[in-house]
C-alpha cells in the first residue's frame, strides 16, 4: 500500500506541472499574437511617397510682388502731386495801417508789432536786412530788397523789408524776376522789429502796381525832339 501511494502522489505532482508548463505555452503564444496584431507605430517605409504641397501659381506670386510694389509707386505718385500743388496764397491781413515811407522811418516803435501797408517805388534786391541778431531774419529762407525814396533815386536804407523766399511753384517768383528799378510796388506786412531804431518789416504781400518808364522810349522821343528841333531851324534859314 505503501508504494501505491507514493506513485500516485509522483503522478499528481507530474500531472499539475504539466497544467502549469500548458498553460505558459499559451500565454507565450497569445502574447506573440498581440505583438503581431497590434498597430505599428514605426516610421512609414522608405518606398512610400509623402504628399508635395501644391505649389503656389507663378501668376498669383507675380500679382503678390506687382500688390507689394504698389504703395511704394503711390507714394511716388502723391509725392509727385504734392510737388506740382501750387502754392496756397497768404492769408489777407487784417486791421492794416496804411502808412507812407516817411512816417515809418520817423516813428518806427508806433507801428511794432502791427500790420501795415505802403507805396513806394522798387530799387534792388538786397542782403541789408537778413542775418542781423536783434532782427534776425536768415538768408538761408529770406531775401530781402530796398524801395526808393520819395521823387528821388536814392534807397530808403532805414527801411528793412524781408520775405520768404518763394517755392518753386509759387508765382511770386515771376514777380520777382521782373521787378526793374523804378517799378511802384504796394507793399504789405508786419512791423516786427524797431532795432537800430528802424522799422524791419515782414512782407506778406507784394503788389507791382505800375511799370517804370521804358528808358529806350524815353531814348527816342528825345532823339525825335533833337530831329524836329533841326528842321525848324532849316526852316528859318530857309
Amino acid at each position: 500500500m505503501t508504494v501505491i501511494k507514493q506513485n500516485t502522489k509522483q503522478s499528481g505532482f507530474s500531472g499539475i506541472s504539466s497544467l502549469v508548463a500548458y498553460a505558459t505555452a499559451i500565454s507565450l503564444s497569445l502574447t506573440i499574437a498581440g505583438f503581431s496584431t497590434a498597430p505599428s507605430m514605426a516610421a512609414p517605409k522608405a518606398g512610400t511617397k509623402k504628399e508635395a504641397a501644391p505649389a503656389k501659381d507663378s501668376k498669383d506670386s507675380k500679382d503678390s510682388k506687382d500688390s507689394k510694389d504698389k504703395p511704394g509707386a503711390d507714394a511716388k505718385t502723391k509725392d509727385d502731386k504734392k510737388a506740382e500743388a501750387p502754392a496756397t496764397p497768404e492769408p489777407p491781413l487784417e486791421n492794416v495801417i496804411a502808412v507812407t515811407t516817411q512816417q515809418l522811418v520817423d516813428k518806427p516803435n508806433e507801428y511794432l508789432k502791427k500790420n501795415i501797408k505802403f507805396s513806394a517805388n522798387f530799387h534792388a534786391f538786397s542782403s541789408l536786412a537778413l542775418d542781423y541778431k536783434p532782427a534776425l531774419r536768415p538768408a538761408k529762407s529770406y531775401l530781402s530788397f530796398l524801395v526808393l525814396r520819395p521823387n528821388s533815386k536814392v534807397p530808403f536804407s532805414e527801411i528793412k523789408l524781408a520775405m520768404p523766399i518763394p517755392k518753386d511753384k509759387d508765382p511770386k517768383n515771376t514777380l520777382l524776376q521782373n521787378l526793374k528799378e523804378g517799378d511802384t510796388v504796394e507793399v504789405s506786412g508786419t512791423v516786427f522789429a524797431a532795432a537800430l531804431d528802424e522799422p524791419w518789416i515782414d512782407v506778406k504781400q507784394l503788389v507791382k502796381t505800375a511799370s517804370a518808364p521804358d528808358k529806350n522810349k524815353d531814348k527816342d522821343k528825345t532823339a525825335e525832339k533833337k530831329d524836329d528841333k533841326k528842321d525848324d531851324k532849316k526852316d528859318e534859314t530857309k
